[in-house]
Parts: C-alpha cells; sequence; structure tokens
C-alpha cells in the first residue's frame, strides 16, 4: 500500500509539473554561455544576447507583449579530459568522460498558473573503468495553481539531483564522475491548501503537504511525508496588538526505520512598537515520539522581532524553547545600489535533506533577480539574464556552499548560510559559505551503518566566483570552493575537498554557446584521498 501511495504521488506530482523542465544545478565544469535579452543594454556584468524561448509576440500595436508560456528545448554536449577518472589515490587513471544532455525549460505565467521546470537527461561514456556509461536526471520544478479564485490553490514541486550518502566519503569534482558515494535522490511534493476572512475579523489559512523522497541506493530510507497546517489570525482592540493561533500534526515514514509522529499548537502575540519594527511572543505545546516510542508531551515557548528600515533592508529573528533545546530563526538581508547580501541561522529539526526541502531557484538567483529590477523590469526578460549571467559564472542559481547528506533519520539540524553578490560594468563577484551542523535526534531502531550518524556531523564550506566580460560575447570566470566534514566522535572523521577552476565561455552562433575550463581538486582524506586535474569542452544549443 505505501509503495502504491508512493507511486500514486510522485506520478500527480510530475503530472502537475508536466503542464507546465533546465537543469538550474549545472555540473560543476560545464559552463554555459550567456544568452538572454535584457530591457536595457547597459546593464552590467554580461552581453546583451538574444535568447530564444524568452522573446515576447508582437501585438498589433506593434508592442512587444511575453508570453503566458515559454518553452526552450537544448542540448548541450561535454567532454572531460581528466588525469584521475577513478578518483583514485593509488590507482589514477587518464580517462576521458563524454556527456550528452537534452533538456528543455518551462515557463508559465498564466492567469491560474504560475509555474518553472527543467529537466536534463544526462547520457555519459567512460573511455576506461568498471562502467561503460550511466545516466542521470536533474529536475528542478515548481508551481502554484489557483483552483477557485483566492481560495483553493495548489502547490507543487520536485527535484532530481545527485545526492552525498556519507558525509565522509569520497567527493566528487563534478557529477560527472563514477562515485559509489552518491545517489540519485528525488522529492515530489503536492500542498493544495485554502486562505479567506472568518466574518471579516480573522484570516485562516489551512494547508495539507504530501511528499515523498526517494532513492536509487537500496541500502537507503525512502520517506514519505504527510502534514497538516492551520493558522487562524486576527486584530484586537488595541490596535498595535495582533494575534495568531496555529497548529501542526505530521507522520513521517521512513522506509527501513521508524514511523514518527509530530503535533503542536501555539499561540502568538505581536505588538508594533513603531511602523517598522515589531515585537512578538508565543507559548504553546508539542507532542511526538523522535525519542520514545510513545508521545511525549512538552510546553514551548519563544519570543522574537523583526524590524524592516527600509524596503532593501530586513532584519528578524525568533528563538523558542523546544523538547530538543532552543531552536531560532533569523534572517539578515540588505540591498546597496550594486550589491546585496543575505545571511540565515535556522535551529530546527530536519526529517529530510536541506537539498529536498529548498523549493525554488535559490538565494543567489533572488538576489541578482532583485537587483537588476530597476535596469530590467520586465521579469521574463530579467530571469533569462540572470540565469544566463550565472551560467557565465560557472555558478548554479539554486547553489548552496554545504551539500546536505543522506540522513537516515530524524536529527537536529542548525543550517547558516551567507550569500554575498556584487557586480559592475565588465565584473561580477559571488561568494557563498555555509555550515551545517547536525546531532541524531534518536538512535532507536535506526540503521548506523553510516559514519557519524549517531554522533554530531559538522559540514561547512565556501565557494567564491569571480566575472569578468572579456568582450561582449565572450567572459572569463575564476572560481573557487572548499568544503569539510568532520564529525564528533573520539576518533574524529575529517575531509575536506578544495576545487579551483578557471573558464572561458563565449557565443558562437545566435542559439549556441561554447566554454572550454581547467580544473583542479584536491581531496583530503585519511582513507581514500587524491588529486585530479581536468580540461573541460562544452557546447550547448537553444531550439
Amino acid at each position: 500500500m505505501k509503495n502504491n501511495a508512493n507511486l500514486l504521488l510522485a506520478s500527480a506530482a510530475a503530472f502537475c509539473c508536466g503542464l507546465a523542465m533546465p537543469a538550474m544545478a549545472q555540473q560543476s565544469g560545464a559552463v554555459i554561455t550567456p544568452i538572454g535579452t535584457p530591457s536595457s543594454q547597459n546593464v552590467p556584468g554580461a552581453a546583451p544576447l538574444p535568447n530564444p524561448g524568452t522573446q515576447g509576440d508582437t501585438t498589433s500595436d506593434g508592442t512587444n507583449q511575453a508570453r503566458a508560456w515559454n518553452v526552450t528545448p537544448r542540448i548541450g554536449l561535454t567532454g572531460t579530459l581528466s588525469d584521475n577518472i577513478n578518483l583514485s589515490s593509488t590507482d589514477k587513471q587518464t580517462g576521458f568522460i563524454t556527456q550528452l544532455s537534452p533538456g528543455i525549460r518551462i515557463d508559465a505565467r498564466t492567469a491560474r498558473l504560475k509555474m518553472f521546470l527543467d529537466y536534463s537527461l544526462n547520457g555519459l561514456r567512460y573511455s576506461t573503468g568498471s562502467s561503460n556509461s550511466e545516466a542521470q536526471n536533474q529536475l528542478n520544478t515548481f508551481g502554484t495553481l489557483e483552483a477557485i479564485d483566492n481560495w483553493l490553490f495548489l502547490d507543487f514541486s520536485g527535484q532530481i539531483y545527485q545526492q552525498i550518502i556519507n558525509p565522509f566519503g569520497v567527493q566528487s569534482p563534478s557529477n560527472a564522475f563514477v562515485n559509489t558515494n552518491t545517489t540519485e535522490t528525488s522529492t515530489y511534493r503536492l500542498s493544495p491548501f485554502i486562505k479567506g476572512q472568518l466574518g471579516g475579523s480573522a484570516d485562516y489559512y489551512l494547508r495539507y503537504n504530501a511528499s515523498v523522497t526517494n532513492s536509487q541506493n537500496g541500502s537507503l530510507s525512502d520517506v514519505s511525508l504527510s502534514q497538516w497546517l492551520g493558522q487562524v489570525r486576527g486584530n484586537t482592540r488595541f490596535r498595535n496588538l495582533n494575534w495568531a493561533i496555529d497548529g501542526s500534526q505530521q507522520n513521517t515514514d521512513y522506509s527501513r526505520g521508524r514511523n514518527y509522529e509530530d503535533a503542536r499548537l501555539r499561540g502568538l502575540l505581536t505588538y508594533q512598537l513603531y511602523p517598522e519594527f515589531r515585537i512578538s511572543g508565543s507559548g504553546g505545546y508539542e507532542t511526538n515520539n523522535y525519542q520514545s516510542i510513545d508521545n511525549e508531551g512538552q510546553s514551548t515557548y519563544g519570543y522574537g522581532f523583526d524590524w524592516t528600515p527600509t524596503e532593501r533592508t530586513q532584519v528578524s529573528g525568533f528563538k523558542e524553547y523546544r523538547f530538543f533545546g532552543n531552536g531560532h530563526n533569523v534572517l539578515l538581508s540588505h540591498r546597496f545600489p550594486l550589491s546585496s547580501i543575505r545571511y540565515t541561522d535556522v535551529r530546527d529539526v530536519a526529517l529530510i535533506p536541506n537539498q529536498s526541502s529548498t523549493i525554488g531557484l535559490g538565494t543567489v538567483y533572488d538576489q541578482y533577480f532583485d537587483q537588476f529590477a530597476s535596469l530590467i523590469p520586465d521579469a521574463a526578460a530579467r530571469a533569462a539574464y540572470v540565469t544566463n549571467l550565472l551560467n557565465q559564472a560557472g555558478i548554479a542559481p539554486n547553489a548552496q556552499a554545504v551539500s546536505d547528506y543522506a540522513a537516515q533519520r530524524p536529527r537536529v539540524q542548525r543550517l547558516q548560510q551567507l550569500s554575498m553578490v556584487l557586480y559592475g560594468s565588465r565584473n561580477s563577484i559571488t561568494f557563498l559559505a555555509g555550515r551545517n551542523e547536525n546531532e541524531a535526534l534518536t538512535v532507536f531502531g535506526q540503521n548506523t551503518a553510516i559514519a557519524g550518524e549517531a554522533s554530531r556531523v559538522v559540514q561547512q564550506g565556501y565557494t567564491l566566483s569571480f566575472l569578468h566580460r572579456l568582450t561582449p560575447l565572450t567572459g572569463l570566470n575564476l572560481l573557487g570552493s572548499r568544503f569539510k566534514s568532520k564529525s564528533g566522535l573520539t576518533d574524529a572523521l575529517d575531509t575536506t575537498t578544495t576545487s579551483y577552476q578557471i573558464g572561458v565561455s563565449t557565443r558562437l552562433g545566435a542559439k549556441t554557446g561554447g566554454s572550454l575550463s581547467v580544473r583542479h581538486t584536491n581531496f583530503d582524506s585519511d582513507t581514500n584521498p587524491y588529486d585530479e586535474n581536468s580540461i573541460v569542452a562544452s557546447l550547448t544549443m537553444f531550439f
């Protein structure tokens, strides 16, 4: 029954996605040339080039109107010459990897449907090694369907990506390499919700979330999640005092572990001291069976603030006493005229990997998208321009500095992320930093085969990218990254991956782009360290 339910949910999500597929997470080394059409010919950072699929239709009065549906098929060919194709410290072999990647991107902006879908199928062939060929899927899709005017909505999303299994195992310089420490993971989510008013004095909101996360590795758990969320909020006789009551009920099923239940009920008061500053406090009760066979209950309380001095600045924080200790949610965000910075810090219970819960194009994409708002007012043209700028810089729009691993149980996770972007007339700099700290929430009845699962695991890393426009058609990009995993065991496990890359990307035709890059990777580990150097050439054609 569970497998049938998972299949039904995945099929339904895929159908919603199909209504409306570029793999935004371009693998390292496959840098695509910028192909975009900004409204202003003076936008800094990348060349103003035409992009099929984002051009509008010309109306009878001669104006350009954005299409409700934009469909852009593409095909890419990437070749990687590596001096260590099997990522070994003792048996280094030179080999060639050929990758053929047909894909499609769909953007929909209709009266009822807003969605994005990007899919690619990566066919890989190896000149040497135990495996001659491999196929990988990449998918990023999300959207909202308004089923009944301003009342009933349906959110949906889907992701397919390559995920680390063991945080202390071999890390690959790109997804093109054969690595038994990665697996293809997919997550599909359907989330209908309603919202409205109760007698004109209060607002209500009710949502149901259903998601399935599956892995191709048979030793890992598939995770099914079912959740109800609800809230009622309103005003009081005191003009600056508002109230809210929210609740949730959740069931999580690990196919190779336990089922978990979690329920919460909370009241929240918010007082607006100034137009731009407000404080809040909460009190409630929660029950769960994360640390026992039967449900256990405990009171919760918390406090926080929100400060928005300008439309370009936001500072907020909320701290709450929970059953696992103190949880918190902190956000700092500010946009300067030519740069922006964003920092988030969240400590909470995590049930699935962070990649599976991230919906959208990513923080870096959002920052660049906001930066170009005044120069490129049209949203479709701006989206194409930002995507191409990041592709030329060698950064995926949904890039993260830290890649989460395939955890096999609930955990307490503290995730800190910092992103900064800076651009000028010919240059663009992007900096990402992150820290992911995990502690096992329970060890009862769970598989402890993965190193570090029963202890504290800390992952931290950063990525720095520099893009320089050499000519209107050609860009030079420099990329450096460092990623470290460390356990809290007595005999601490410790791995570090360092990578440097320099590349050039250029426009070869109206719908064709190419790139050439050189990369060096060092993996420092007590068990299987390696050094790898490679030359990567790619060609992409849009239709």
